[in-house]
């Protein structure tokens, strides 16, 4: 892992395991991602989901890959103690090692931008995927303050308008390439 780079950064739970059983377990990951992720990368889209989650992110130039990974192993490890002392569980909670997948070019870039946002329609976890609570497409979409780097992004598209259209066009592409499937 590079500085500078782009990854999408992803991983699951252990068998059928659940991530996050509650809003409060999502909202304290969001701390954590924070807390501990932020000092070495920017985040430039997430999605939480029950049993996964996506990330978007830029090492900082002043980090290396090797504290980006202890980074986000600290991260999962926080939770994992946290959720199996909540939730009286124990043993590991995410799978090992968590997936970096270099992103090469813009095309690739646009592509998982949009991927992590329609993740909760993927999984059948909402028909809403723009205002899907644990995303952060709504971010982006009503301009909303947060801990994320939206600025990169909005750039990278040209602005507001251009990002909300790539993402509306391409949830269209998706939902009519589903509904074929589904009527064949």
């Amino acid at each position: 892992m590079e500085p500078g780079i782009f990854y999408h950064v992803c991983n699951r739970a252990v068998g059928k395991d659940v991530l996050f059983k509650h809003f409060f377990d999502y909202d304290d990951y969001l701390t954590d991602i924070e807390k501990i992720i932020l000092p070495v990368a920017n985040l430039n889209a997430y999605c939480i989901l029950d049993n996964h989650y996506h990330l978007l992110v830029r090492i900082r130039e002043h980090a290396s890959g090797f504290e980006f990974s202890q980074a986000v192993n600290r991260l999962q490890s926080i939770h994992a103690k946290r959720f199996n002392y909540k939730y009286k569980r124990k043993g590991g909670l995410f799978l090992r090692p968590f997936n970096r997948i270099p992103i090469k070019n813009d095309g690739q870039l646009a592509w998982v931008f949009w991927y992590i946002h329609r993740n909760p329609l993927h999984h059948g976890k909402t028909e809403n995927w723009e205002d899907y609570p644990y995303s952060s497409y709504s971010y982006f979409k009503y301009n909303r303050a947060s801990f994320l780097d939206t600025s990169t992004m909005l750039d990278f598209f040209g602005g507001q308008d251009q990002l909300i259209k790539h993402h509306e066009t391409q949830a269209e592409d998706y939902l009519l390439k589903n509904m074929n499937l589904m009527l064949d």
